[in-house]
């Protein structure tokens, strides 16, 4: 369990613990999500967060990278976390080898976070955090 202070001087409550960023993955993973939310990498990263049972109010890409309430930024990301650039975002699978799940070119899938495509901006990682 992770406590800190959070942004403007709150508290922030709980956040997702490692068995919790399981959870989101095996959202992620779920072919029913992906079925529903292939709009944009927003709208389903957003629908695989609800799937896992941690919702959030719908927040673009780029909202998600300057930080929305919900969500503290983190250094080290862990399995479940948000991998954001302004205009993309995913979820971290494998941090050990900057892998994500997102919407690509072609479809949902997995890519390589360090890979030249996405170095146009550096990522921010953000934890969601849990409100009990």
């Amino acid at each position: 369990m992770t406590v800190r202070q959070g942004v403007h001087g709150r508290r922030a409550d709980r956040t997702l613990s490692p068995d919790d960023g399981l959870s989101v993955i095996v959202a992620a993973l779920d072919s029913k999500v992906l079925l529903y939310s292939a709009r944009d990498c927003s709208h389903l990263v957003h629908a695989i967060y609800e799937r896992a049972g941690f919702p959030y109010a719908y927040a673009s890409s780029s909202d998600l990278y300057v930080g929305i309430e919900g969500f503290q930024r983190v250094k080290w990301p862990q399995p479940g976390d948000l991998v954001v650039w302004r205009g993309h975002v995913g979820i971290v699978i494998r941090p050990s080898q900057h892998v994500f799940f997102s919407f690509l070119r072609s479809g949902p899938g997995t890519d390589n976070y360090a890979a030249p495509y996405w170095t146009r901006g550096h990522p921010r990682f953000y934890r969601y955090v849990k409100n009990d």
